[in-house]
């Protein structure tokens, strides 16, 4: 709300200092913007009456004018043609300055020398309008320094406003809350007394979205230009010139914070104006030419005819003022914010109106507004007074509030604040207060502030205006704790895991769309539909991680990136009841989510999701280790169950998944529970997404691991002295049976002495068969009590291919 400094001192005595007044407003809560000086560093410019026009000689577009401020005479090049000779503007002669800094200075123009230039408004910086000269009042005299004329330079405080505080958003208001800061008083501009006489009838059909509606009539109204010091104001508040009776009614709006909207009485149907919901599909062609399609849940003004104005959003063009209006209706009313923000949003039509009414406006302000414009419309315009009608009444809740003041002192953290001190400081806000003895304070809010509704709405008020610098510095005795959960510590553990192993950490966007997602973790549950969505294209909750990260991957290819490997550790949405709800439900019902009236949400685990492509690259060289195989997702998940649940195993399963390559993907259990899914993306997939192979992804449910978090501590093991042995086994098998039967077999047979194994090579040939292949597979062998021989070696090749026969597998020597 930009509120020029001397229309605020119309209504509050200010003798501080600017500087010293915007620390005070800041210091109690009246927080500003920004403070602008339109038209400062104007030095010079003086007013000159214009002798004579001529064309210019060498230029169609371009006049001479001769001008006089009143003792010398200057001839002057200029674009503009809105002035006439005996007109008295503003003149800027060589070595004036305009704001920025410009100096001017004889300049040639077109063959003719021009002594300075003719000042716009927007030159001066005290309106917008660029079209023509500032033409200034009949009454204005050449020679006099534009400065005596004009307020250049005055200060405008922009005051923020919170969206409680919508008697913020009038100078009124603004001045109201200042003379409470500074303990002082505060001025209301004066008005005429309503007449309840009017011509005009008023219906309330929705008293449910309109509480106070004033129709007031006014005759013989001048429409023409606003005298400059109506304009001024309007223009460093930030509000366009219009016409007399628009002009008026936004300066009530500005001054007041009460919106009015001004319609041709001639060309109204009828002597009846009704407040109603509009029918559903009604039609209005609002001020700014658009038809719009309405719904029963708008609220519209509307007579015999039909409807002519969106209440407290926007008018209607057929009912417009125009310059040949002579008789006007007035409309000040009371519309419910909600009826108003909901009208207002739908059509993505926000005005200075629905602003304020969706802030609330004074619900007692409306015949108030209407008064103010009548007497500004009679000394501006010629406007004579017709009467006025109503409906309805101004009504507001004045249901005390009870103040605990002992509790109020300790709530702010002020000891000393006593009951009358509070009584005193409620009441410089406009509230009635009353005592009970017992230290309670029974307190009733002024009409123009809703927001004082609970006890700790008027502490509130009572430390903001005492003084938020008076309350004391004490710091509060907490007990000395800290440090993560066990769930934060796993968290970090899971991230800390996959950023080790090479891959870097994405976030992707949780809306998608519905078409093409791939799902390759518990698909078929379905996704979750947002009902509002933000763009057509997204209009799920994304089912799986692996699209956004799938996308991420596609834009580092565009990079020209010759490998990336990311993760993402975030929530997945399914509807309830699916067969994610069913792997969840093994581990326990802590994963269950209800809304506050204990209805079942959407499933919402949180998920490890990774995707890599390329070739593996480090800080400065690329990997030895070639492109990203699914076998370092693999290692990835075991060691994530390993920092999170230790102990927990996941076992392996060929699987097929959609999109993923069938000979390539494994599905991951827990307890005979799958919880995730590695795998290749199938060629096709790939191509689609512009993805060059290999594409390797996986997701791991996090949720049933963290139901293993806190189990019984980790006994750190034997710490070993003797040195490992190394031995490489390789198990011929049909392409049928899953790699997790092999490494079963190894893990039976090598026993305790196992340390490690590790996947090195796979082999497919004649020497071996069609349709079969060989495993490679590296072991670590290691005892903690004694040095490993070839016999222990030779030993555990034995057993391992005993378990590997029983697997459908056999050594390969």
């Amino acid at each position: 709300m930009k509120v020029p400094l001397s229309w605020l001192r119309e209504f509050v005595d200010v003798e501080l200092e600017l500087d010293e007044l915007l620390e005070r407003m800041g210091a109690n809560g009246l927080e500003i913007e920004t403070v602008t000086r339109p038209g400062a560093g104007v030095t010079g410019v003086r007013t000159v009456q214009v002798l004579r026009v001529e064309p210019h000689p060498d230029a169609d577009k371009l006049v001479l004018v001769r001008v006089s401020d009143g003792t010398d005479e200057h001839e002057v090049v200029c674009g503009a043609h809105n002035f006439g000779v005996g007109d008295v503007v503003p003149h800027a002669p060589p070595g004036a300055t305009l704001p920025g800094g410009v100096q001017l200075e004889r300049r040639e123009i077109r063959g003719v020398t021009s002594a300075g230039m003719l000042c716009s408004p927007r030159e001066l910086e005290v309106a917008a309008d660029h079209s023509g000269i500032l033409v200034l009042p009949d009454d204005a005299l050449p020679g006099v320094d534009i400065h005596e004329l004009l307020p250049l330079g005055e200060p405008v405080i922009d005051v923020a406003v919170m969206a409680d505080r919508g008697d913020h958003l009038s100078v009124v208001g603004v001045a109201r809350d200042l003379a409470a800061i500074l303990d002082s008083e505060h001025r209301a501009p004066a008005h005429p007394q309503p007449r309840d006489d009017g011509p005009v009838a008023v219906d309330i059909e929705a008293v449910e979205g309109c509480s106070h509606y004033v129709g007031w009539v006014v005759e013989t109204v001048r429409i023409g230009p606003s005298p400059w010091w109506l304009r001024r104001r309007l223009e460093a508040s930030g509000v366009r010139s219009i016409n007399t009776v628009v002009d008026v009614t936004n300066y009530v709006a500005l001054e007041l914070g009460q919106p009015l909207h001004a319609f041709d009485l001639d060309r109204l149907q009828g002597d009846t104006l009704s407040v109603r919901w509009a029918a559903e599909g009604e039609h209005l062609v609002t001020l700014d030419d658009k038809d719009r399609t309405l719904l029963s849940t708008d609220l519209v003004i509307a007579d015999a005819r039909g409807a002519v104005a969106l209440a407290g959003v926007m008018g209607g063009a057929r009912s417009e003022v125009t310059d040949t209006t002579t008789r006007v209706l007035l409309e000040a009313a009371v519309f419910d914010p909600l009826t108003v923000r909901r009208t207002s949003r739908r059509l993505n039509l926000v005005s200075e109106a629905s602003t304020r009414f969706e802030r609330r406006v004074d619900p007692a302000g409306a015949w108030r507004g209407a008064a103010r414009a009548v007497e500004l419309l009679r000394r501006i315009a010629g406007a004579t007074d017709a009467g006025a009608t109503d409906g309805g009444e101004p009504r507001w809740d004045r249901t005390p509030v009870v103040l605990d003041t002992a509790w109020c002192a300790h709530f702010v953290g002020v000891d000393d604040l006593d009951a009358s001190t509070q009584a005193r400081l409620l009441e410089r806000v406009g509230c009635e207060v009353d005592g009970d003895g017992d230290g309670n304070l029974r307190v009733i809010a002024p009409s123009w502030r809703g927001d004082l509704r609970r006890p700790a709405d008027l502490a509130e008020e009572v430390i903001r205006l005492h003084g938020y610098d008076r309350v004391p510095t004490i710091l509060p005795a907490i007990p000395l704790r800290g440090g993560l959960t066990r769930v934060q510590q796993a968290e970090r553990d899971i991230r800390g895991a996959a950023l080790a192993a090479g891959f870097h950490e994405a976030q992707t966007s949780p809306f998608v769309s519905a078409a093409g997602s791939l799902v390759p973790l518990a698909p078929g549950d379905g996704a979750v539909t947002v009902e509002n969505p933000v763009a057509a294209d997204a209009r799920d909750l994304r089912p799986s991680l692996t699209e956004g990260l799938l996308g991420a991957l596609r834009h580092n290819v565009g990079q020209g990136r010759p490998g990336a490997a990311l993760f993402e550790y975030a929530r997945i949405f399914r509807p309830s009841g699916g067969s994610l709800d069913d792997a969840l439900a093994a581990f326990g019902e802590a994963w269950r989510w209800d809304d506050p009236q204990g209805r079942p949400l959407p499933t919402q685990p949180r998920v490890l999701g990774v995707a890599a492509q390329g070739v593996r690259v480090g800080d400065r060289w690329l990997d030895t280790r070639g492109t990203w195989e699914v076998q370092a997702i693999l290692a990835l998940f075991d060691d994530v169950v390993g920092r999170v649940a230790p102990g927990a195993v996941l076992e392996r399963l060929q699987e097929p998944r959609p999109g993923l390559h069938p000979g390539r993907t494994a599905g991951l259990r827990l307890r005979g529970v799958e919880i995730g899914v590695v795998g290749q993306l199938r060629p096709d997939e790939a191509a689609a997404r512009d993805l060059p192979e290999p594409v390797v992804l996986g997701e791991l449910l996090i949720e049933p691991l963290l139901e293993l978090v806190g189990g019984p501590p980790l006994r750190a093991p034997t710490l070993v002295r003797h040195p490992a042995v190394t031995v490489d086994v390789a198990l011929v098998a049909d392409d049928t049976v899953p790699f997790a039967r092999l490494e079963r077999a190894i893990r039976d047979g090598a026993g305790e002495l196992l340390d490690e194994l590790w996947v090195f090579d796979t082999y497919r040939g004649e020497q071996i068969g069609e349709g079969r292949r060989s495993v490679a597979v590296r072991l670590r062998l290691q005892a903690p009590e004694r040095q490993l021989t070839d016999e222990d070696a030779e030993r555990v090749i034995e057993a391992v291919a005993a378990a590997a026969e029983r697997e459908g597998a056999t050594l390969r020597r």
